[in-house]
This record gives structure tokens, sequence and C-alpha cells, in this order.
């Protein structure tokens, strides 16, 4: 539709011209341009969002095939029997291996019964049960004499162990300290350290009687290792014994409390008793018009349970709950240990499915068996060629993108998006640079990933030379380790190395040197802190330098020994990804950068309206002054011709 031209409608005396069209083709010729190539560099910087969002979906990709290949097992497991199964569980600590198993008995939880009930609305009053974890000591023939630890009349010395402990297998009791007649010892606090009955260390100290008198440990121990007094004595001989015990608690398990509510029915108590970890509880119909109340722990016999109520004064009744005097009387299954023969070597474990046999093995049992089995692992070249080459082609697919989207050309028409972008660049030179560079910390040698067979052309590209993998990997498989498995290790038998934070340590060897004098240690060079873990075992971790982050659990003294620690490509390439692709990493950067060149530019329109509507108006001043000189020119013409035929009239 063409422009109407009022100013020369209004003014019909004027120049005659469309002077509204002319300034819009004015304006339009000094903006249009600027408009253009404004208008280009936003679909040129939308190209390179969209590119960037490939990118990102493509390393999403690349990173799920990379979790997924994290730690991947090379091994292949067989076992004998179809009710025992090998599984891996730590690649990195996984050797080839065979045995021969014989399964004797399988670990049961311990079974408790509470009958009688009318209805699984019934009630049994209020008040607390407190549930310890532990083993019912008289149910597996444990001792339960009574005796001395050590000589009658031991003499009593300031911050001196009494001795060496008369020799017991198992105590099954409570420690005693008798002090002699006329003597006085309850200034004398007495350190009592041994293992409680599920073998964890505990330490108690109890302070000793005054004259004649007997005071006990609070828990019962399985064996003694040393009783130590204080730097306060007082007066008069001890003799130290134990006293037999019915339930050893396991210090490893917290014990637990539950308040039952008055009018709380045998199925809400249930629920209550659900929430402990555990404990298993249910109200079970037993066709006879009757319900049970049944509790079921954990597998193992130190996972036993022991129910001990306090009942609220005027609403009585749970104390039918109550085992500390009865345990039998209620239990239907005691708990147990799987008892297994390996090798010729009798082993108890508290569960059927067992992690600390064969290291980086689990074993899951499910019955028992009336003669020995053979259970292997051995390499498994075909899967760890698959797994080779899935790493391969998801690779390929992630550097075949970002070749297409950085392609260079004369033509422009041909080149990639982000063909000029550096940061690009820098991933795609990266993601190389890492799949060549050198792997350390699986032992003393280093590797390539070429040293299984992977190859690089020259366009960047991979591939797998099969015979020379199958080759190098039965060879040394360490070789897969340093593509596949992250793994901490040492040259001594001795020392167990694992991870001790979310930190992850340089890839490398590092120098453990213990000093036995003072015991501590380094890594390094640097102190190593020291603990005791779940087990009572000491253990020594590095918190700074590149080695934080490594923990150290010696198995017995070791003066000094080299400690690695090797991060796969695997997890390298991973990491890298992981990084790019955080919320405030460099492609989220990058991203906000276009965002904002896409801001600007519109920014630069909107000023160039302004520019337009300066210039229209300014124009337009410029045309309606040149209407009103030529509309003035003609008045004055026509004046004058009016002028000149009135003379001529006369």
């Amino acid at each position: 539709m063409a422009a109407v031209d009022y100013v020369s409608a209004i003014n019909t005396k004027g120049s005659g011209l469309n002077i509204t069209q002319i300034v819009e083709s004015l304006v339009e010729a000094e903006t249009k341009p600027k408009v253009d190539i404004i208008n280009k560099k936003i679909d040129e910087k939308n190209l390179d969002i969209s590119a960037l969002g490939q990118i990102k979906s493509e390393l999403n990709t690349l990173n799920t095939s990379l979790v997924s290949l994290t730690n991947v097992s090379k091994f292949k497991t067989a076992s004998g029997n179809v009710n025992a199964s090998l599984s891996v569980v730590d690649s990195s600590k996984a050797e080839v291996f065979s045995s021969d198993i014989n399964v004797s008995s399988l670990a049961t939880p311990q079974t408790l019964e509470f009958t009688g009930f009318a209805l699984p609305t019934s009630t049994t009053g209020s008040g607390v049960i407190t549930i310890d974890f532990g083993n019912w000591i008289a149910s597996d023939g444990t001792a339960t004499d009574t005796d001395s630890l050590f000589a009658a009349g031991t003499s009593v010395n300031a911050s001196t162990s009494l001795g060496t402990p008369i020799s017991h297998n198992t105590l099954g009791g409570q420690v005693t300290i008798s002090t002699s007649a006329g003597g006085n010892q309850s200034s004398t606090s007495f350190t009592i350290v041994g293992k409680d009955m599920a073998g964890n260390n505990i330490t108690e100290v109890v302070t000793g009687g005054g004259d004649g008198q007997t005071v006990s440990s609070i828990n019962v121990f399985k064996s003694v290792t040393s009783i130590t007094p204080g730097s306060t004595v007082g007066t008069g001989t001890v003799t130290v014994g134990h006293s037999a015990s019915t339930f050893g608690k396991n210090t490893a398990k917290t014990s637990k409390t539950v308040t039952i509510t008055q009018g709380s029915s045998i199925a809400t108590i249930a629920n209550n008793l659900n929430q402990i970890s555990g404990v298993t509880a249910s109200v079970l119909n037993k066709g006879d018009g009757t319900y049970s109340l049944v509790l079921r722990s954990d597998t193992g016999r130190n996972s036993a349970l022991r129910l001990t109520v306090s009942e609220n004064s005027g609403d009585t009744g749970l104390s039918v709950l109550d085992t500390t005097s009865d345990n039998n009387t209620h239990q239907t299954t005691a708990a147990s240990d799987a008892e297994l023969t390996v090798d010729g070597v009798s082993i108890n474990r508290s569960s059927n499915i067992v992690t600390d046999i064969f290291e980086g093995y689990s074993l899951s049992i499910s019955a028992t068996t009336s003669s020995s089995f053979r259970v292997s692992s051995s390499l498994d070249e075909d899967t760890s060629l698959e797994n080779m080459k899935t790493f391969v082609n998801a690779f390929n697919q992630t550097r075949s993108l970002l070749e297409e989207l950085t392609k260079s050309s004369d033509v422009p028409e041909n080149r990639g998006p982000l063909s000029d972008d550096v940061m690009i660049g820098v991933i795609k030179n990266q993601l190389n640079s890492l799949v060549n560079s050198k792997l350390n910390g699986f032992g003393s040698k280093d590797y390539y990933a070429s040293s299984l067979g992977l190859q690089t052309a020259r366009d960047g590209s991979l591939s797998v030379d099969e015979a020379k993998f199958k080759k190098n990997f039965l060879a040394d498989p360490n070789a897969f380790n340093a593509i596949f498995i992250s793994s901490f290790s040492s040259n001594s038998a001795y020392l167990s190395v694992t991870s001790d934070s979310t930190i992850k340590p340089k890839s490398g060897q590092y120098s453990f040197i213990f000093n036995s004098g003072n015991s501590t240690a380094t890594l390094d060079g640097l102190a190593m802190t020291s603990g005791t873990d779940d087990n009572g075992d000491t253990f020594y971790a590095s918190t700074n330098g590149d080695a934080t982050g490594i923990k150290i659990t010696p198995s017995q003294t070791v003066d000094s020994a080299l400690v690695f620690y090797g991060e796969s490509l695997v997890e390298k390439l991973n990491k890298y990804t992981n990084k790019l692709l955080e919320v405030s990493g460099d492609l989220a950067n990058k991203e906000i950068e276009f965002n904002q060149d896409i801001s600007d530019f519109n920014l630069e329109l909107t000023d160039l309206d302004t520019v337009s509507e300066n210039l229209e108006k300014r124009y337009k001043k410029q045309f309606t002054a040149m209407e009103g000189a030529i509309s003035s020119l003609k008045n004055t013409g026509e004046f004058m011709t009016n002028l000149m035929e009135s003379f001529n009239k006369d």
C-alpha cells in the first residue's frame, strides 16, 4: 500500500511530490544496511547458541557412556554350584583366582514370637522398650565359668599393666575386680582393653572397690588384652576374674528405644519396631483364632535382639515383650553365622552375602552343600574388547560433532557455526590430549591408551587394533585398569590402600614412611593423621598435598613402601565433561556470552529505531519548509499574474 502524502494533500499548491514516500525512502536508505548487518549478527549468534546446545547434548550422551564404562569388570566369574554366585564388586582389587568351598550352614536371623493375642488391635499396656543387639551367649556353648584372669592376689602399681591375662578363648562375661580384705582400691581407675562378643575393640574404665568388695565391668568381654591401673592407686592386692553372662552386646550397633503410648495395639507396636534398623516386626495370624507378634533380627549371631521393658505405672502389660530372662521361651530361631570351608580353612560370617573372603568379589550363598564346589574368576577378553569398542564409538561420535561445528573453509557457507570460537577449539583439543596422555599411578609402570591397541587417526578419530588389544590385555591386565578402572594400590601386601574422602588424590606414586618409635606416618614427606576404624584397626589418612584422600590401613608394621593412585582415562574424561557441563562451566558461560551479544544487538536495533524516528522528523520538517516556500512562490506568481492582467484591462 502506497504511503499517503498528507503534506501534499493538504498543501495543494506545493511541489506535487509524494513527500511521505520520499522521506521514508531516505530514512530506509540510511538505516536499513545497518539493520540488516545487526539482524545477520543476531541470526549467527542464534546459530551459535543452537550449536552449543548440540554440544551440551552430545557431551551428556558421552558422559552417560563414560559412567557406564567406569570400573567395568575385566573378569568372568564361574561357580560350580547353582546356590552360590560370585560377582565382581571392585574391579580395582579383584584378581584371577580359583577356590574350593563347602557351605555347612547359612547365616540366620533370630526370630522371636510373642503369642496369644486375640486380635491385631489387642493392647499390651504402655512404657519404653529398649532394644540391644548382640549375642545370646548360653545358646552357643560359650564358656559360662567364673575364674581368674590373673593370679590371685595381684599387686596394683600405678600406670602399670597387671600383666598378661590367663588364656581364655572366650570369656563370655563381665570382668570382676575384687579387692583383698583390709585393702581399699576405691581411688583406683582400672582401664580394661579387649573385645566384645562380636569381636569389636572396646575399652572400659572401672573404679575399684573398698575393703573386700568386688566391682564388675558393664561390658561383656569376649577377651581381655590388658588391665592397667591409673596414676592413683589404693592399698591391697586384687583378684581379677570374670562372671558369666547370658547376653553380650555388639558395641558396633547402637541400642534403640521405642516409646509405646497408652492404648497402642500390637499392630502399632510392630509398626514402631519396624522403624528401627536391624529389626523387622509383623503381626501373624496363627489360624487358630490367635495372633502373634513376630520379630526378626538381621542375620548373624551377633545381631540377635534383647528387649528390655520399662512399664508405665498404672498401665501394665507391656512386660510380656521383655526377653531379658526368658529369651528361649520366645525364640523360635536363634541368630547364627554362615559357616564355610574355603580351601580347607573354616570361616564364619554374619551374612550370606560375603564380601571379604576374595578381595574385590562378593559371594552369595543360598543353600548348604554336601561337598565342596569350585568358584573362579578369569580374564574376559571378549567383553573387555566390547567395552573398548563402546568407548571408541562414544568418543568418535562426540568428536565428529565437534569437527562438524568447528569446520573451517574458504567458502563461508561451508564453515561450521563455531569455526572461529577459540574455546570450543580448546575443548576439542583437550579431549584429544586426554585420550593420548600418560596414565600413571597403576603401579610403577606408566601406560597409554595405545598400550591396548587404541589408535588415533589424522582426523583425531579413534579405532581399536583388536589383535594388539587381546595380546596386551592378557599380557598386562593393568593396562585395562588404566583406561577403565581407577585404583589404589601398594607394593606392600600388608598395606590396604583406599579412598578416605570425596576428594580424589592426584594420580601418581607416593612414598609411605612409618616411624615405629612414635607410631606416626608420612606420605611423600607430609604428616598423615591417624585414627581407628569400626574394626578397631589403626589407619593413616593424607589430608594435604597431592595425596589428599588416600587412606592406608596396615595389617602389620611396614616401615616403608610405595603407594599408588591411578585415575582411569574414562574417569579423567568424565571429570572433564562434568566440569564443562556445570552450571557455571565454560559452556554455560559461553551461552551467557552469546545471549548477551544478542541482547546488545537488540539494543542497537532499538537505537536505530530512535535514529529513524529522528531522521523522519527532520526530513519531514525540511520538506514541509520546502513545500511552504514553493507554495509562497506560487502565491506570489499568481499575484503578479493577476496584477498584470488587471493592468492590461485598464
